[in-house]
């Protein structure tokens, strides 16, 4: 199973949601300002998010 966290405190929404633009499984989705999670089962564990996000918000783990 996989967990996907986003840490609102580090993530800037909108202004920094080059996240929900880059995961190939459209598990993360902007809704308004917040980068939100959903589908946490179609994720890949790729971990592009984690990789192009500048504030280190968005974790992935398997667990």
């Amino acid at each position: 199973m996989v967990k996907i966290t986003v840490d609102q405190e580090k993530c800037e929404g909108a202004d920094c949601a080059e996240c929900v633009d880059v995961c190939p499984m459209e598990v993360l989705i902007l809704d308004g300002e917040k980068v939100v999670v959903r589908n946490t089962e179609d994720c890949s564990l790729c971990e592009v998010c984690m990789d192009v996000c500048p504030n280190e918000a968005v974790k992935v783990e398997d667990e």
